[in-house]
């Protein structure tokens, strides 16, 4: 009724009654009427007297009128919002991408009876959002650990090949959480901390490869029908609620408009210092066969001997990160 109401242009506030809902939708929808008035008045009424007064409504009387509201999401759908109730979703208001792909395909699934393929696609989405950040693959051939290492939220004892060596079994174990990260990201986007580790709980771990190839550990006991049917409607609705969360966070977070900017070097595998100083520690050099790197920045460096040109590349397999002076660059005459 408040979204009708947002929708015809009806101002709305904490006091006004819900039948008054009615007389001022329909003033603005007039010649149309909203439908079932008198049972949606029935429903507030046992709604009232059921958390104001411990009143227990009867169950026949609840089951009809879950048939009344139905009814009343479909008409007034069609007939005032101009859309098919059966097909509005709140994953349309997810921002475009693989996210709210995989949560369409769980709809679909969910709609179709596949509860086990509707309970992965979640998952999945969680992976794409929250999960991926703490994969440690990249590190089971003995790769960096620092500035020029893989990029990675895990924890810094799982960086290492003997680790994986030593603890990943099976593709799902290169997750591996750093828990206060993990809280601090779930803070920050305003997702439910209880609401997330239960969706964890309930559906199976997935992995996705660098090739994009997906990966789902097929465990029974979550993949059951019987237990999904007491659980599915649950998992699917807290996993929307938590992509939304996290979708909602980021769009309300305004940055500049972002613009590629690259430098061009002498030759290959120029040294890249830690900080804005050639005397500071070397991490790295450019990888062979690049010459031309992504930068954000630069800065006369502490000596005054700059400028010196911030550098990153996050697209050849290592994150690279810091700082190459001046007379390692190509400069136009």
């Amino acid at each position: 009724m408040v979204g009708v109401a947002d929708f015809v242009g009806v101002a709305l506030d904490e006091k006004t009654h819900f039948d008054k809902y009615f007389v001022l939708i329909n003033e603005k929808i007039a010649p149309k009427k909203l439908p079932f008035k008198n049972q949606l008045l029935r429903l507030n009424r046992i709604r009232v007297g059921s958390k104001h007064h411990g009143i227990q409504p009867a169950r026949d009387e609840c089951q009809r009128l879950v048939l009344a509201v139905r009814e009343f999401f479909d008409e007034v759908s069609s007939s005032v919002l101009a859309v098919n109730f059966a097909t509005v979703s709140t994953i349309d208001l997810l921002t475009e991408g693989e996210a709210k792909d995989q949560l369409l395909s769980a709809k679909n699934a969910l709609d179709s009876g596949d509860l086990p393929m509707c309970a992965i696609s979640c998952r999945k989405a969680i992976f794409l959002e929250l999960e991926r950040w703490y994969d440690v693959s990249e590190f089971k051939d003995g790769a960096e650990r620092g500035g020029l290492g893989p990029i990675t939220n895990a924890p810094f004892f799982a960086r290492n090949k003997d680790y994986i060596e030593k603890y990943v079994k099976e593709p799902t174990d290169y997750i591996v959480y750093d828990h206060s990260d993990l809280d601090q990201k779930l803070l920050k986007y305003a997702v439910d901390n209880t609401a997330f580790w239960n969706v964890w709980r309930l559906t199976p771990k997935v992995y996705r490869t660098k090739n994009k190839e997906w990966i789902v550990k097929y465990d029974f006991e979550k993949l059951d029908t019987e237990t999904l049917k007491a659980n599915i409607e649950y998992i699917f609705n807290t996993t929307v609620d938590i992509i939304i969360a996290i979708h909602s966070k980021k769009e309300s977070i305004k940055q500049s408009t972002y613009q590629r900017y690259s430098v061009e070097l002498k030759q290959e595998e120029v040294p890249v210092y830690e900080k804005a100083d050639i005397n500071s520690r070397v991490i790295g050099r450019t990888p062979k066969g690049l010459t031309q790197m992504d930068c954000d920045f630069r800065v006369p460096g502490f000596r005054g001997d700059g400028p010196y040109w911030h550098i990153h590349d996050l697209e050849h397999g290592y994150f690279l990160y810091g700082f190459i002076h001046d007379n390692d660059l190509k400069h136009e005459s």
